[in-house]
This record gives C-alpha cells, sequence and structure tokens, in this order.
C-alpha cells in the first residue's frame, strides 16, 4: 500500500509537506501542489482516514435519521443533506427508523458508536428522550421539522406548519369552499402527527364562521393507500365535500385516485391540496396544489447549525421556516359557481 512517504520521496519533498497539500493546509506554493497531487495519483495513494480519525478525533462523517426514504420527501431530504454535506467534506450514513422508536433508539447509538461527528435527526421513531441522551453524551444532533408543540424539542430547524394549513385553509375559502375536508396523518394512539397543520387549517375555518364537520374528517398514515382509503370513506358519503386537504403530498395522490375511480373530477367536482411540494407534485394530473417547503434552504441551515457544533460553536438556533402556497391545477372554484366542466 502506497504510503505518504512514498508521495514525499516521488515528489522530492518532506511527508509534512504531502500532509499540508492533501489536507489543504499551509502555506505551499502552487508548482509544489500540483506536483504532489500528481505523484499521489500516479502511485494511486488514498489517505488513511482510521489514522486521520483518531489523529483529529472526527470522522468527516454525520448521520441522518428519517422515518422512510421511500416516501418522496424524505428521500429529497436524504439527497440533499448528502450532496451539501460533500461539498463541505463530509459523508453522510442515512438511516430509516420506519417509524419504530426503540429501532430509532438503536440507530441513534449505532451512529454514536461508529464515531459519527454529529446527527440530523427528523422525526418519526424518534423520542425526544433518545434525542436528549445523545446530547447529554455530548454528541452534537440538530432536529429538524419536528412538529410538537409546548415540548422542549432541542435546538434545531423547524417549519410554521400551522401557517401552512391557515394558507391551505384561506386558499380553498377564496375560492368559494365551503363543503371542506381534511385527512391528516394520525399515529396508531389516535393523536396526530400532523396537528399543527390540522390546527391551522381548522381554526381558520373556524374564524371565517366555517367549521370543520366531524364527519369531514379522515386518517391516513402519510401514505398513497392510506390516502387512497381515506378519500373513498369521505367522497362516499351522502353529501360529499367539494374540497380535500390531505396534509401530505401522498395522501393527496391516493385521494386523487379515489376521485378518479368514483367518477369525480379534479378540480371540477373536488378540489385537493397537498403539503410538502414533492418532485412529483407537478407531474400529476393535474399538476397538485401544495404548499411548499423549502428543501434546500432547510438543509442549509441544518448543516450550518451541525457543522458549527461539531467546531464547538453555540449559534443561534434560526426562526421558524416559512412555508408558501404553490397553487397549481388541482384546486378551483366549486362547480356550482363555475357552471358545467369542458367535454
Amino acid at each position: 500500500m502506497t504510503t505518504i512517504y512514498d508521495v514525499a520521496k516521488a515528489a522530492g519533498v518532506t511527508a509534512a509537506t504531502v500532509s499540508y497539500v492533501l489536507s489543504g493546509r499551509g502555506s505551499i506554493s502552487q508548482a509544489t501542489r500540483e506536483k504532489v497531487l500528481k505523484c499521489a495519483h500516479e502511485l494511486g495513494y488514498r489517505p488513511n482516514l482510521l489514522a486521520r480519525s483518531l489523529t483529529k478525533q472526527q470522522t468527516r462523517t454525520i448521520g441522518l435519521v428519517i422515518p422512510h426514504i421511500i416516501n418522496p420527501f424524505y428521500a429529497g431530504i436524504a439527497e440533499t443533506v448528502e450532496r451539501n454535506a460533500y461539498t463541505r467534506g463530509f459523508r453522510t450514513v442515512i438511516t430509516n427508523t420506519y417509524e419504530d422508536e426503540h429501532l430509532g433508539q438503536e440507530l441513534l447509538e449505532d451512529l454514536a458508536a461508529r464515531r459519527v461527528d454529529g446527527i440530523i435527526a427528523l422525526p418519526g421513531g424518534l423520542s425526544l428522550a433518545a434525542i436528549q441522551s445523545m446530547l447529554k453524551s455530548g454528541l452534537p444532533v440538530i432536529c429538524c421539522l419536528w412538529e410538537e408543540e409546548g415540548q422542549n424539542i432541542p435546538s434545531g430547524v423547524g417549519l410554521d406548519f400551522k401557517r401552512g394549513g391557515q394558507l391551505v385553509a384561506r386558499h380553498l375559502l377564496e375560492l368559494g369552499h365551503r363543503r371542506l375536508s381534511i385527512i391528516v396523518d394520525t399515529r396508531p394512539d389516535g393523536s396526530l402527527d400532523h396537528h399543527l397543520r390540522f390546527s391551522g387549517f381548522t381554526e381558520t375555518l373556524q374564524d371565517a364562521g366555517c367549521p370543520l364537520e366531524p364527519q369531514f374528517i379522515a386518517h391516513g398514515d402519510s401514505s398513497l393507500e392510506s390516502g387512497e382509503a381515506a378519500a373513498h370513506q369521505l367522497l362516499t358519503q351522502p353529501e360529499r365535500p367539494t374540497a380535500l386537504f390531505a396534509t401530505n403530498d401522498l395522501m393527496a395522490m391516493g385521494a386523487i385516485n379515489a376521485a378518479w375511480k368514483l367518477g369525480l373530477r379534479v378540480p371540477h367536482d373536488l378540489s385537493v391540496v397537498g403539503f410538502d411540494n414533492i418532485a412529483l407534485s407537478p407531474f400529476m394530473a393535474p399538476p397538485l396544489t401544495t404548499v411548499n417547503v423549502d428543501r434546500d434552504r432547510l438543509v442549509t441551515l441544518a448543516l450550518n447549525l451541525l457543522l458549527g457544533r461539531i467546531e464547538g460553536k453555540q449559534l443561534e438556533t434560526p426562526p421558524l421556516l416559512l412555508p408558501e402556497m404553490v397553487i397549481r391545477s388541482s384546486t378551483a372554484a366549486p362547480a356550482s359557481e363555475r357552471g358545467p366542466a369542458s367535454p
């Protein structure tokens, strides 16, 4: 195996100079730098990452804990974290909790045992107690997109989920809808996983004198299948809603499929809104109206916080990110206010 001393001998410099060139440190002339890099390439030199981590007490790796990479929203987050971390000299270890808190705790402990320098943690299969345990051990953890209220959540990057629900309600009310419905992500114990989106939506309707009727509330688990099943329940009632808000895009897509199977046209017979603005949303038929989460901004802020903590800096927690409506073709005024649809 080629060593740093072999590269130094071939380049006619000291091992210390090679170390400076490969680490990007020191004041080395451009000519010497190019010569060292050329020799390292020709000799097939690969740095000993284990030795480097023992010397610097860093592995230049971070952990990312997400619920399900099969969900396009989390897949997009993972891709963005990995790409941005790489440009900053870090590799990313991606793990899935599958919304199992026992597994989530094991994954956190495993990442710590693998000596990652820090962790970005998204909710779903992670308890606050497990996060606090990691923090007490000295491992930096940044929480992202935790939809909790009134709990002692460690610092991180959040989104104003309640505002997102408010934006959806206002959009549908402005179109003239009065029979509105919702499919909300719900945990097995019956508590609402997306409760801030739900409260923002329902409180805005209440304030507008159009309270959400109990029969127009259905539950899902953020999957396509649950969205389709919940929408079928809502749309087969004697008096069906004219608009439907699903608290994530996958459930909204499932709802559109349920409407199609029932012979209903979106948006003529039913307006549908999602939440997340995943990459598939504009390619739906019709393109999905949704709430955008600025993934690039989210990841940039999370990495800034995490890498700052790794370096021992105490950076301030940024304010909540503000969601924005993305209005596409899946929403329109109720049919009663627009006249007949085009054939």
